[in-house]
Order: C-alpha cells, then structure tokens, then sequence
C-alpha cells in the first residue's frame, strides 16, 4: 500500500485532532501527489459499496467520505488569489475533493446531481479578495460583483444548462444580467439566493454567525439549504437575516443602499458584537488586532462609518461607544484592553 493510500485510509477511519487534519490536509494537496491521491480516493469510494451511476447515492456518499476525511469545517486559507480548476465529470463527488481541499470555503462545491456531460470542458474559477482588498468581477453572463475583502467567489468559465450558479463566502454585492430562462443563484453557506435579474448585497463571511441578503432593486426568494420547502421573498429595502446558531430568521425593512455603502468604503454595522466588529475591521483594513481583554466581546453596537474613515478615528468613536475601552495604534498593529 502505498503511503498516501495509508494517510487517506488512515483519515477515513480514524477521528484526528484540528491540528494533525490541518498537517494532512497540506500533506494531501501536494501537486505532484494528484494522480496518487485520485486513485486513493476512487479507492475509498469503491469501498463505500454504492452503484456508480445512481444519482441517489453519489452527494450522500460524498458527504460522509468529506466527513470522514476532516474537509467539512476547514478554517485556515489554502489557495491562491485566483485559479481555474478543470471541471470532471465521471464520480464527480470524487474528483471535486482537490477543489474543496484547496477552496478557503468548504461550503461551496458543485453538486454531483447538477453534473452533465456538457459541462466536461467547462473550468471552475476561483476568486479570492485579499485583507484590505475590494475588487470587481465580471461573470460568464456580464453579470457584475463586487466582493469585499477576505472573500471568495467560485464560478464557472461559462454558465451551461438550466441555472447560473455561483458560490460565495464573504461578501457579494450583485448585479444580475436578467435572463428569464436560466435563474441565476448564489449558494453561500447554508443559503440560496435564486434571481432572474436584479441588484442586492449578500453578507455571508464564515466566522460570523449570520447572512444577511438585501435587495436593492427586482426581486430575490432565499431558501435554507435544509428546508427547502420554506422560501422568502424579498421585494427592493427588504433584509433577510438568518442566525446560523439559533436557526432564527427575520424580515426587515431597510435603506438598501447603507448595505453596500461598503463598495464605496462606508462601513455600517448594525447590531453587531464587538468581537464580530473587531474581526471586520481587521479584514476590511488589513490590521492585526490584538484583543487583551474579553470583556466587551459581547457588546452589541450600531454604528456607520463614514466613507474611507480613518482607523484612529474609528478607534476614538469605539472607546466613546464603550466606556473603559482602550487602544493604542502602533502602524498596522492594535492594541486593546
């Protein structure tokens, strides 16, 4: 047996420590060790005993192997700012293992049922947006989005079939070519969006614990990706909010435009803790943010920042928001206690 079929052996049966995952997750993604890994992999899913072309089985199986190998709940980044990947088709829940391994979002993989043969020589594009970062992109349709810093965009070269799909972790502001045959949807995190033609912002970074989608112009529905019985429809300065931990969901209405005021550099935080305000300004200015107490974690604020607001200015309204807070400001590094 040949050592990298022992690591994935080894990983489909065992339950491994965060730390030892992490270490074969980078063992793994090696280029050179493709083929091999491929072949390990096809091993692990003959074993699982399900018929190869039944469509029933291949995204249950593949969750479970996922599972299994540790690549649900991926924290750390481990690609490049922006790769195309070859889309395969045959055993796809298999062949799209490397892509997961090596997107900073595990949530987001094109699932095996959606697969046809048209799509064989269709590549899948990745696009990630660095620390103190806004870029644009445009898609296959001339579709625009906008995505702010620390996100990730995944698409394909060209969108075939029945829906345009996109995949999202971070946040998105979209503007959507209208075409009534073909729906374009955008799967974040444990959502879908689904729109023929319109403009709205989707918030929906991994480490916070809420996606907020809010539309500005058209018409969206949101389902939950597990119930996808219950939708949402949204008509334009209306917010969805779904709290991941809770399962809670709220309809409110909004100015639309305060949400993606972030395009243009505004910063709007709206009932957010001050862990999770902490964690987006490191993102959004690129920081190293050194948090020396917890004792204002959870204290929820409501404030919007100007336009390119600069970072001692948004440290001196905080301490005025927070009594007791302190900070010191030394170039890229800030200190709070």
């Amino acid at each position: 047996m040949s050592y990298i079929k022992k690591i994935v052996d080894y990983f489909f049966h065992h339950d491994l420590s965060e730390e030892m995952t992490w270490k074969v997750h980078r063992r793994l993604i090696k280029k050179e060790d493709r083929p091999e890994v491929d072949s390990a992999l096809q091993s692990v899913w003959d074993t699982i005993g399900f018929p190869e072309m039944d469509e029933t089985y291949p995204k249950q199986a593949f969750s479970q192997l996922s599972r299994n190998l540790g690549f649900t709940d991926q924290k750390k980044p481990v690609g490049k700012a922006l790769r195309i990947m070859p889309f395969w088709v045959k055993l796809a829940a298999i062949w799209l293992l490397p892509l997961i391994m090596l997107s900073t979002s595990l949530y987001l993989y094109w699932e095996a049922t959606h697969v046809k043969d048209a799509l064989a020589n269709v590549s899948l594009i990745e696009h990630f947006v660095p620390a103190g970062k806004r870029e644009q992109v445009v898609l296959p349709d001339s579709s625009r989005v906008w995505l702010n810093s620390g996100s990730v965009l995944i698409y394909p070269s060209t969108f075939v079939g029945e829906r345009r799909e996109v995949y999202l972790s971070g946040e998105g502001y979209f503007e959507v070519e209208k075409n009534v045959e073909q729906p374009f949807i955008v799967k974040a995190r444990t959502l879908n969006v689904e729109v023929l033609g319109t403009r709205f912002n989707l918030f929906a970074y991994p480490e916070i614990d809420r996606i907020a989608t809010t539309l500005e112009e058209g018409s969206v529905q949101v389902r939950l990706q597990d119930e996808e019985e219950k939708t949402y429809h949204l008509v334009p300065d209306e917010q969805l909010l779904y709290y991941i931990e809770s399962g809670d969901v709220d309809v409110k209405k909004v100015v639309s435009a305060d949400y993606s005021d972030w395009r243009e550099g505004g910063l709007l935080f709206d009932n957010y803790s001050f862990k999770d305000i902490i964690r987006i300004l490191q993102r959004t200015y690129g920081l190293n943010i050194h948090l020396q107490t917890s004792a204002y974690n959870e204290n929820l604020l409501t404030v919007h920042f100007n336009k390119n607001e600069s970072v001692e200015n948004i440290f001196m309204l905080l301490k005025e928001l927070i009594p007791g807070l302190e900070y010191k400001i030394d170039g890229k590094n800030i200190y709070l206690r």
